[in-house]
């Protein structure tokens, strides 16, 4: 068995068997995230709008497309993969009665089997850093049109508290993700244009204060309200990029 396909069990097991303990962080992130969510809701939505309208779309995962499309846009068909039957079934449970066509297929992201040039946009949500980023951007290009879009939300490891951090809690995530440093984005470039929108630092530290003051309640306080606001300030300082916990990449095959 191939080193990626060991890696790729590995996967399907944590998903299929649900062994991810997120429990802590979550409370953590809905301080944290607050306000992010709600700038990060504002920048999909225009984004959305402009390119999944009356497109084939393929999402690399089986379930964000409800919360990134429902309601926004109604595209021309969604194609969903996973790579895990239980994360699939999650999808499909809730594409019922839609005014759009959509399809499922248990799928291994790093070799998509689908035509070249067959789709418009190709997008996911936290779905990169599971996989052979190259690989799988090397599929990506394939299988966009010409001119096709990408947009992956996304989380960095590039921040040295967030190593430490991980390092601290591996039961939050897969053992073999890795949340995307420089050099991925250098992977991304070569067949990408690359935008961006950065988001999560100062509002990770405020977050965790928040929740020691509050617990898992009362999220938009002050605290929160601040760390997000220095946050979007230092998000527009190109250097400071590596300090922050997610971004989300947009662009068009080149």
């Amino acid at each position: 068995m191939s080193k990626l396909d060991q890696i790729n069990q590995r996967e399907r097991e944590y998903w299929d068997e649900n062994k991810l303990e997120r429990s802590k962080i979550k409370k953590l992130r809905r301080h944290a995230y607050y306000y992010s969510y709600k700038r990060q809701d504002r920048v999909l939505d225009k984004l959305i709008r402009e390119t999944f309208e009356d497109k084939n779309v393929l999402e690399l995962g089986s379930h964000e497309w409800i919360s990134w499309i429902k309601n926004r846009v109604i595209p021309k068909k969604v194609t969903c993969i996973n790579i895990s039957q239980a994360e699939l079934n999650k999808g499909t449970e809730v594409a019922k009665a839609l005014p759009f066509e959509i399809e499922f297929h248990l799928m291994d992201a790093n070799e998509l089997t689908f035509k070249d040039e067959e789709f418009d946009v190709v997008y996911g949500g936290a779905i990169l850093h599971h996989l052979d980023i190259e690989k799988t951007l090397n599929h990506v290009y394939r299988v966009l049109k010409p001119g096709g879009y990408i947009l992956f939300l996304e989380p960095l490891n590039m921040n040295p508290i967030y190593r430490v951090y991980r390092r601290m809690n591996p039961k939050e995530r897969t053992p073999d993700e890795h949340a995307l440093i420089r050099s991925d984005f250098k992977i991304i470039k070569n067949k990408f244009t690359f935008q961006h929108e950065f988001f999560d630092f100062v509002s990770v530290i405020f977050g965790f204060i928040s929740l020691k003051i509050f617990g898992d309640k009362k999220h938009n306080n002050i605290f929160n309200k601040l760390g997000h606001r220095i946050d979007v300030i230092l998000s527009k300082i190109p250097f400071l990029y590596v300090l922050f916990a997610r971004v989300l990449i947009y662009g068009q095959k080149k």
